[in-house]
């Protein structure tokens, strides 16, 4: 285990070895300024619990259909580690401003917090602005921008969220009915979503498809068990799409197509 700056905050220098993971406390713990363990803990379990099962259905696959175990369960340790790594900054940089007796953190207390004050109902009004920090505090803007499993598609779909990122709500229209996207995004595995005028492709037992009628285009998204985007492209190329579902032991045994 490595310190930063506290006996309390700690994170493990693996979060993985051989078939032995760490997740939760066991893998990283906080100071309790924010209050980040129970969403990091929980985070870390759906992470891994996806590409356990996924793995499991891609161990009949090779390296030659595009499938590589190691890939897939090595990017448990690529994001969640990084993703621990800013909770600790986080919740050490809260501690710090709250409880430290250093001369500068106690000037911030005692005089700064002070003269600020009055300005703190006009930042409350700022709705985005509470809006950002709520997300930033629970954990909604954690991504995996840099992980393997985060493909950009070409040509690249502009005005998405990119792979890797949360994937927000929203109010989208799905055969014929409105409704909310996370509400239809509830069945496990992965969720390809297609623009209105996007190519048709077939679902399977580890892919749902859903049109979204309300979003013009012919490209799609695809969303990861844990709700984070994965892949997307401007053009639902099926060539592109079954590589990134073999990449994550989804694809199916015959390449996606029309």
């Amino acid at each position: 285990m490595v310190g930063a700056g506290s006996a309390a905050v700690r994170s493990g220098r693996r979060f993985r070895r051989g078939r032995l993971f760490l997740a939760g406390d066991a893998a990283h713990t906080y100071s309790p300024a924010t209050g980040q363990g129970m969403n990091a803990g929980i985070q870390d379990a759906v992470n891994l619990g996806w590409k356990l099962g996924f793995a499991t259905n891609g161990a009949g696959r090779g390296p030659a259909e595009g499938f590589d175990a190691e890939v897939l369960l090595g990017s448990y340790e690529s994001e969640r580690r990084a993703a621990a790594r800013g909770r600790l900054v986080l919740t050490h940089a809260a501690f710090w401003a709250e409880a430290s007796t250093g001369r500068f953190p106690a000037w911030l207390r005692a005089v700064a917090a002070p003269r600020a004050a009055p300005a703190f109902p006009v930042l409350l009004g700022r709705r985005r602005l509470v809006a950002e920090a709520v997300r930033v505090v629970s954990q909604l803007r954690v991504n995996y921008r840099r992980s393997p499993l985060s493909v950009e598609g070409t040509p690249p779909l502009r005005g998405a969220p990119r792979p890797g990122d949360r994937l927000p709500d929203a109010t989208v229209g799905v055969a014929g009915a409105a409704g909310r996207l996370h509400a239809v995004l509830a069945r496990p595995g992965v969720h390809l979503l297609l623009q209105r005028d996007a190519a048709p492709l077939p679902s399977g037992p580890w892919v749902t498809v859903l049109r979204l009628s309300n979003s013009p285009g012919r490209g799609l998204v695809a969303v990861r068990p844990d709700g984070h985007v994965g892949f997307r492209c401007a053009a639902a190329d099926p060539v592109e799409l079954t590589g990134w579902l073999a990449l994550i032991g989804a694809a199916p045994s015959a390449p996606v197509g029309p």
